[in-house]
């Protein structure tokens, strides 16, 4: 297979998401979806050492998160190009040990859900009914309409769960967070077309902007998001339109990368994960989540769908 051949301007997009995110994984060196983007960033451009190092730090991240599997295939990535290196040999050999450790529990696990599965349920009026013949009580298929619950919920943006959040981290007072919430639900009630969301930190920092830098430290803390400049991004406008106006306008999110199979958006509300699922439903790429100041996607999206300043 033929590779393909970067113009310029594709190179230099990449050359400006890697930057990016260099400084993020500095900040941040446990964020393993910056990792992965960066990986791939510098693999595009050839910058192959660059990469191989990246996978180290990728595999350690993926490590001290409990991910074994993904930690694993990094390791045996690194061995292919540097047989002898002695730290990624030490941390396969632990990989696998946890590995073989959590799949005996596994085992366990299994034995003890065969035990309760295989043996018959009693229903209400006291006759026996097998889990393996149709009236079983044992729905094989968990996710089965989860999907129409997602859709169902897309009126609950996440804003009832930042306002606790706020109000327990002390934030702010709990007066002023209920205030702005019941603005921004009403503002936000009924949507139609272009109309953009509002943001209910917008409202609550908008006379003290000193104060959203705390809050975006605290939600970082919180939700582990990476944070994203986005008012100094050089965003791809053709990515926005492929996902609906109601969650890029309607929901503030934006996004703002593409990088191999990743589409990277940006949120002020991290706590709306109707509205994060409805987005991965809507694209078949892996998503990977940011954290960006109200105002900064405000404008980004009033820039990308050319819409008045007002």
């Amino acid at each position: 297979m033929l590779e393909h051949t970067l113009s310029a301007e594709e190179h230099n997009q990449i050359l400006q998401t890697i930057e990016m995110f260099e400084a993020i994984t500095q900040t941040q060196p446990e964020d393993y979806q910056s990792l992965e983007i960066l990986k791939e960033a510098y693999t595009k451009i050839g910058r192959h050492d660059d990469s191989l190092k990246i996978s180290r730090k990728l595999a350690e991240a993926y490590f001290n998160s409990g991910s074994f599997t993904p930690a694993l295939q990094e390791c045996e990535m690194i061995l292919t190009r540097q047989p002898n290196s002695p730290e990624v040999v030490a941390m396969l050999g632990e990989i696998e040990q946890r590995l073989q450790a959590s799949g005996q529990a596994i085992v366990e696990k299994s034995k003890t859900a065969s035990n309760l599965v295989n043996g018959p349920f009693t229903k209400a009026d006291g006759s026996l009914v097998s889990p393996n013949v149709e009236g079983s009580l044992i729905d094989v298929d968990p996710s089965r309409g989860k999907s129409l619950g997602r859709i169902a919920n897309l009126q609950e943006r996440g804003d009832d769960h930042l306002a606790k959040f706020l109000i327990v981290q002390q934030l702010f007072t709990e007066e002023a967070v209920n205030s702005a919430l019941e603005t921004t639900k009403e503002a936000n009630k009924e949507l139609h077309g272009q109309a953009m969301g509002t943001s209910m930190l917008e409202a609550l920092t908008r006379e003290k902007p000193q104060q959203l830098e705390a809050v975006l430290s605290a939600l970082i803390d919180r939700t582990k998001f990476a944070f994203v400049p986005l008012e100094y991004y050089d965003t791809d406008r053709q990515i926005a339109p492929m996902l609906p106006e109601y969650l890029t306008l309607g929901r503030l999110f934006v996004p703002f990368d593409l990088v191999s199979r990743t589409i990277m958006v940006a949120c002020c509300n991290p706590f709306d994960s109707a509205g994060r699922d409805a987005v991965q439903q809507s694209v078949d790429y892996t998503v990977s989540w940011y954290l960006a100041r109200p105002s900064a996607i405000a404008q980004t999206l009033r820039s990308i769908y050319r819409l008045n300043n007002s």
